[in-house]
């Protein structure tokens, strides 16, 4: 039998992993502005075209804190406090009475991730410190993280609904094979 990851360290793979996603998709939006700059401005002098390409560090910088900001916020709000990564892992945001995350809540812990990293990143370690093991971006928007349960899995089409009874009833067959 496996032992349970902590929930500390499930929530640092899920933000990896999150990151990770925000990274490849800046690195297609670079990709495609570079491939933008070529293809339309091919007519404009060399220098022109070479000024706008380096200009693209900064214009990497800004859109890769603009998707970050749009990528935890939509998806805290729009999914009820599930990422990719917090999904893959089991894990979800929950407001502390309950009910469903309000925009607010969602756009307020995307900002608590950029005063995180904008203070050095050491911040993001502040779960580690705390006995209540809140994070930051928990702090700001009075929220937490818990394991997201079975029964609240299950909601969605049919289809999901299956694949959810069929990972259940693998766990429960290794379960049994194992005893």
């Amino acid at each position: 039998m496996k032992p349970e990851i902590s929930i500390l360290k499930k929530r640092v793979y899920a933000f990896t992993s999150d990151l990770g996603i925000v990274v490849v998709a800046n690195y297609f939006l670079m990709a495609a502005f570079s491939q933008f700059v070529h293809t339309v401005f091919f007519h404009f002098p060399f220098n022109v075209q070479l000024f706008l390409i380096n200009k693209m560090a900064v214009m990497s910088s800004i859109s890769l804190m603009s998707i970050t900001f749009a990528y935890f916020s939509l998806f805290y709000f729009v999914t009820n406090g599930r990422t990719m990564g917090k999904t893959l892992f089991g894990l979800q945001v929950k407001n502390t009475d309950g009910s469903e995350l309000t925009l607010q809540q969602s756009m307020l812990r995307a900002f608590a991730y950029f005063t995180c990293a904008m203070t050095g990143s050491f911040l993001f370690a502040l779960s580690y410190i705390r006995k209540d093991e809140k994070s930051l971006a928990d702090v700001f928007s009075g929220t937490m993280v818990g394991v997201d349960a079975f029964e609240e899995k299950a909601q969605g089409t049919e289809f999901q609904l299956s694949l959810l009874e069929a990972q259940h009833e693998d766990v429960d067959y290794e379960q049994d094979r194992a005893a």
